[in-house]
C-alpha cells in the first residue's frame, strides 16, 4: 500500500498502471521475439496435401477449400474465414511479439488519455 500512497490521485494511479503496463508488455514481447520460432507451422497452412507421407502446400486443395465455403455460406463467410485465418497467423510466431507492443501500446495510451481527462475533469485537485 506504501506505492499507491505516493500516488493519492487516480489520475497518477492510471498513470503508474500505464507505465508497468508498458515495462511488462515491452518485456514480454521481448521474450517471445527470443524464444519463437519464425517457421510457420506447416499444419496451420490452409491448403496442403499429403504424398508419401510428405505434407505439400497445395493452392488447388486451397481454392477448392474456399470454393466450397462459398458454396457453404456465401462470400461473407469466406471473408470471416480469411479474417480468422490472418487473426491466427498474428498471434503465432514472432508476429505474436509485435502484436504484443502494438496492444501495449493502445492499452498505455487509452490509460494515459483517461488520466488526462480526469486532470481536466477534476482542474487537478484531488480525487
Amino acid at each position: 500500500m506504501a506505492l499507491l500512497d505516493r500516488f493519492p490521485r487516480s489520475s497518477d494511479r492510471l498513470r503508474l498502471a500505464a507505465w508497468a503496463i508498458v515495462v511488462l508488455g515491452l518485456l514480454a514481447a521481448a521474450c517471445v521475439y527470443w524464444t519463437a520460432s519464425n517457421d510457420p507451422d506447416p499444419l496451420l497452412s490452409q491448403g496442403y496435401e499429403i504424398v508419401g507421407g510428405q505434407v505439400y502446400a497445395s493452392e488447388q486443395a486451397d481454392a477448392a477449400r474456399r470454393v466450397q465455403i462459398e458454396r457453404v455460406g456465401g462470400t461473407a463467410a469466406v471473408w470471416a474465414v480469411e479474417f480468422n485465418e490472418w487473426l491466427a497467423a498474428q498471434f503465432a510466431g514472432r508476429r505474436l511479439a509485435l502484436t504484443l507492443i502494438l496492444l501495449t501500446a493502445v492499452t498505455a495510451w487509452a490509460l494515459m488519455h483517461i488520466a488526462g481527462l480526469m486532470d481536466e475533469a477534476t482542474g487537478g485537485q484531488d480525487s
